[in-house]
């Protein structure tokens, strides 16, 4: 078996269990997916390419060159899920001025003023070589889960989604929590390893090994990108209103 991004950080006794008690079976595919492109903005990728540490300086949230490798990976898989008309959703964190719209976020993960974070803003929008269409479905949140306090789960029976591709950041928090709401819904659950990304390599890591343990099916881009190119074009869903 080839070497997964966690297994530096696995103790010789977690690899024993994992083994002895059959964690990280293959939950596998529907027949219905849709892909979830969750919060990549410029305030989590940056502008550009470039070292965590240089990042921050501008942006406080910023992930690292990580961030764009990741977008790189997500490109061709959206560019298939726009051929076969499957749903896209996005996922988009903004704040109001006044941050009261975080709750108790603000002086745990916020740090006084966030320029950075508000809403209708740059550093707020999806990168443009994911930039949203007319026809996706744009979801505005303030806490980590897609599902909590949103329209997700709505859309996502009218569509009669079966099976969520998470993608994004960060792989700790709004993806994990997504993730793990998703199964919790009974939805199969498929997150392609490249295209996650965070700002901690031990939290990227060790989440994407606990999440592929219980909730998630962590596996390599290009098997993702092999189901989608299988799949019929839906013919079923509403198309885009004439502009």
């Amino acid at each position: 078996m080839s070497k997964r991004i966690w297994d530096d950080f696995l103790t010789e006794r977690d690899n024993q269990v994992y083994a002895q008690a059959g964690y990280g079976k293959r939950g596998g595919f529907g027949t219905r997916p849709a892909l979830f492109i969750i919060d990549v903005q410029y305030n989590f990728c940056g502008d550009k390419p470039e070292d965590i540490l240089e990042g921050l300086k501008q942006y406080r949230t910023h992930c690292g060159a990580e961030a764009w490798a990741a977008v790189e990976h997500i490109v061709p898989l959206l560019h298939l899920a726009r051929e076969k008309n499957i749903p896209v959703f996005y996922t988009e964190s903004a704040r109001r001025p006044d941050l009261i719209d975080s709750g108790v976020q603000v002086g745990k993960n916020h740090r006084g003023s966030e320029r950075t974070v508000l809403e209708g803003t740059h550093a707020t929008q999806t990168v443009e070589p994911l930039a949203p269409r007319e026809q996706d479905i744009r979801i505005g949140k303030r806490k980590p889960s897609c599902f909590f306090g949103t329209i997700f789960m709505s859309h996502l029976n009218f569509f009669d989604i079966d099976t969520l591709i998470l993608t994004g950041c960060t792989t700790s928090g709004c993806l994990r929590a997504t993730a793990v709401d998703a199964y919790s819904f009974n939805f199969k659950v498929v997150i392609p390893e490249e295209t996650a990304f965070d700002r901690f390599q031990a939290s990227h890591a060790i989440n994407l090994f606990d999440l592929n343990c219980k909730y998630a099916d962590v596996i390599p881009r290009s098997e993702v990108e092999a189901y989608l190119a299988g799949l019929p074009v839906r013919t079923d869903l509403p198309t885009p209103a004439a502009s």
